[in-house]
């Protein structure tokens, strides 16, 4: 097995398990990159497949906090204020919310009604 026990007794996962669980992140976050390729609503956006590839690179699985997703934005050259952020994640979840997901994400960056992206 790929697990050992750590000094408190709590198994740790290896590297292979981390592999796997990585793997299986990207595979995740390719088939959602490939929804909004195929995604008739996106056709004419520029550079879509260059976009999704950096948004791709820059996400984080389980779904993004506050902070991580202002780590992207900047990673992404898109930097904003903690208050843009939390009305960015607002706009997106309809105020439920302080996480995003990868699809939401992707959906605020290429949507055409997010006002606040455009500050």
């Amino acid at each position: 097995s790929s697990q050992t026990r750590g000094r408190s007794g709590a198994v740790v996962a290896g590297g292979k398990a981390f592999g796997l669980l990585k793997a299986r992140q990207e595979r995740r976050l390719a088939e959602i990159n490939r929804e909004f390729l195929c995604d008739q609503k996106y056709s004419d956006e520029e550079n879509l497949p260059e976009k999704l590839a950096a948004f791709k690179g820059e996400a984080a699985l389980p779904p993004a906090d506050l902070m991580s997703l202002k780590r992207m934005m900047e990673k992404l050259g898109v930097p904003k204020t903690h208050l843009e952020m939390k009305k960015m994640i607002s706009e997106v979840t309809g105020g439920g919310s302080d996480t995003i997901s990868y699809r939401d994400f992707v959906n605020m960056m290429l949507g055409k009604r997010s006002a606040v992206l455009k500050l």
